[in-house]
């Protein structure tokens, strides 16, 4: 058997070489596909049986040796559903068995690759270069949380998103500890400040109140009676005689007469002047007038000597009232109403019934009918007050009511809010807050606008307190109301944080310009709220988002850095739609191979188990394992091995020849 074994051995290598042969071809063929897994081959010796003095090296018999969990190198790629694998792992794909209605049928085998070469088709499924289908776990939009534990096909048609409506707002901001408001001016105290005198209806926080006419700036002087001082000393007066005309009355003065007969006289002549007389403390001569409507007149028919000696002169000093101070003119009017009750004309003069001093005005002010009126006889503020939760207040007349302080000529019950007559003093007395779109359960956009308005300050003996407003209506006249107080006060420590803190607000029933979101809380967060100097003066945002979103359509889907799928809509938002499943084997190697890069499971390889600890790359592709330089090498290798074997095929034909020879 010596000879022909050796053929038959010979043979045998033959066909082992050239089933290597075979693997070296279909890997430098496959050099360039996509995930390609290349097969080197193994060899296997044959040994006959023998006795132990006599073993033979056998003949030879080739095998696969898979290189499944050899990763090839990972390239990027333009399209975004491209992905590869990097470490263990295989794509979980089913393939389809028919077409039915222009939709594959799928037999609901499962098969496995590495080949994520996958773009959507036109029913919305992941489909890769060889034609298998990606299956994965659909992710819920609402939690971001995968939904069942089997993989399933993944489809994603171009459905709407559906809208989200806004519920929250983060918000955070610094204001600055001396807002630079429209009406500002560092030499006038408070004028950073929201003054409430300002508006018809208060809109600085806190409980629901009646309507008020509130009096600020006003800077008349108190009633006075008229003083007249004379110029020289009378205490040793011995007066030439003659005559003191005072408010017209002549008053005779005596001659030889002394300061004290002087003093007689003119007291004498109080009921029809209106005025008396008196020594101070250096002798001179002092006239004041009985009260502040009266002022003292010195006539021209005096006589001049008695003036000279009385140190006195002709003309009129002025009490001090309204009237002397310019406030107003005589038969001027105000009108004051509160509700649907009586007018109250308050007419100003010296006349009967008239009002001429601050005093006197009290008075009048004290029968206005449904509320209350009050003026500060310190410097002329009127403030009207309602009594009914429901009235409002109307003030008219012919004075100049901003002399007493009246910068609004009417007022409404206040609930916090901004009506569109005081538009124009609230963002004078404000500063912006910035803007965020907001939508509703539908998707309508709308967009809330915010402001702020300090109200208090430290600087002068308060507490810094400032309160949010947020507008409601853009286009609000009259008494509609434009902006809304937000419902707390925010007030400030001196190292400017919030004490107390105000770490969320809610906002109810939030209507902005007639479209209705519904309750929106506003979440600053510890310490969200700062007061700080800032020489802009302004609100510096730091951040300004909310939860809500349009409705969408889907446009496009890639692959995120965690493995996801993700759809990105037509409102901007982008959302995971579904995780990619890596299903891995105890015997990977031992996959049966399939077209296209597939794999089928075997005995062999055991059952898939899901979660593998590869990761997936968005727009990449791995590529084919296959070393070009390792297949040359083994090319010459397998071409050497077999021209041996060929060699001893033609030797033992010659011997074997010798032998027949031999015969012969």
């Amino acid at each position: 058997m010596g000879i022909f074994g050796a053929l038959t051995t010979a043979v045998t290598g033959m066909r082992a070489q050239s089933y290597a042969l075979e693997n070296v071809s279909g890997n430098i063929a496959n050099s360039q596909t996509t995930a390609f897994k290349r097969i080197d081959t193994s060899f296997q010796d044959l040994i006959p049986d023998n006795i132990p003095s006599k073993q033979l090296a056998g003949g030879v018999i080739a095998s696969a040796r898979a290189t499944n969990t050899v990763q090839g190198d990972i390239q990027s790629a333009s399209v975004g559903t491209f992905m590869a694998i990097n470490g263990d792992g295989f794509f979980v794909v089913q393939k389809p068995t028919s077409v039915q209605d222009n939709a594959p049928v799928f037999g609901g085998s499962d098969y496995y690759t590495r080949r994520g070469d996958f773009q959507p088709d036109k029913n919305g499924y992941l489909v890769n270069g060889a034609g298998y289908y990606l299956m994965g776990l659909p992710i819920d939009p609402a939690t971001g949380n995968t939904t069942g534990s089997v993989p399933q096909l993944l489809q994603f048609q171009n459905d709407f998103l559906p809208a989200q409506q806004t519920t929250s707002v983060e918000y955070r901001a610094n204001l600055a500890s001396y807002p630079l408001t429209n009406n500002h001016d560092i030499d006038i105290p408070r004028s950073e400040l929201l003054n409430p005198a300002n508006f018809s209806a208060n809109p600085i926080y806190g409980p629901p109140s009646p309507a008020r006419v509130l009096g600020s700036g006003a800077t008349l002087s108190p009633d006075a009676v008229a003083t007249g001082t004379g110029s020289v000393d009378i205490s040793a007066l011995a007066s030439a005689g003659g005559t003191l005309e005072i408010n017209g009355t002549a008053i005779a003065i005596t001659a030889g007469a002394d300061e004290v007969a002087v003093l007689a006289a003119i007291n004498a002549q109080t009921g029809t002047t209106g005025v008396t007389a008196s020594l101070n403390g250096t002798g001179r001569l002092v006239l004041n007038s009985a009260d502040a409507d009266t002022n003292i007149s010195i006539g021209g028919a005096s006589t001049l000597s008695v003036l000279s000696e009385l140190g006195l002169n002709v003309g009129t000093t002025n009490a001090t009232n309204l009237l002397t101070q310019n406030a107003v003119g005589a038969g001027q009017t105000m009108v004051i109403q509160v509700g649907g009750n009586p007018a109250l004309t308050v007419t100003f003069g010296t006349g009967p019934g008239q009002v001429s001093t601050l005093a006197e005005l009290s008075t009048a002010l004290g029968a206005v009918t449904g509320g209350t009126g009050t003026v500060d006889t310190t410097n002329g503020n009127v403030t009207i007050n309602a009594a009914n939760m429901t009235d409002t207040i109307s003030i008219d007349g012919t004075i100049a009511h901003t002399v007493f302080g009246m910068r609004t000529l009417s007022a409404q019950p206040s609930n916090g809010s901004v009506i569109g007559n005081d538009l124009p003093a609230f963002i004078n007395s404000s500063i912006g807050g910035g803007a965020v779109t907001a939508y509703d359960v539908s998707g309508s956009p709308v967009n809330i606008q915010l402001r702020w308005a300090k109200v208090d300050s430290q600087l002068y003996g308060g507490q810094d307190t400032w309160n949010l407003f947020y507008q409601v209506n853009s286009n609000a006249t009259g008494t509609q109301a434009a902006w809304l107080n937000a419902g707390t006060s925010y007030t400030f420590g001196a190292n400017g944080q919030m004490n107390p803190q105000v770490p969320t607000l809610q906002l109810s029933n939030v209507t902005i310009d007639g479209v209705n979101l519904g309750d929106i809380q506003i979440a600053h967060g510890a310490g969200g709220i700062t007061q700080f100097a800032d020489p802009n003066g302004n609100a510096q945002v730091n951040l300004l988002k909310q939860n809500g979103f349009p409705a969408g359509e889907l446009q496009t889907v890639a692959i995120s850095e965690k493995g996801r799928i993700v759809g990105s809509y037509s409102n901007g938002r982008t959302i995971d739609l579904a995780e990619i499943t890596l299903a891995n084997f105890n015997g990977a190697n031992f996959l049966k191979r399939i077209d296209g890069g597939a794999f089928e499971v075997t005995d062999e390889s055991g059952t898939p188990t899901y979660g593998a600890s590869g990761t997936i790359i968005g727009s990449s592709l791995e590529g084919s394992n296959t070393d070009i330089a390792d297949e040359f090498t083994k090319l010459i290798v397998t071409q050497q091995a077999y021209s041996a074997n060929t060699r001893v095929i033609s030797t033992t034909n010659d011997m074997v020849q010798d032998l027949l020879n031999m015969i012969r």
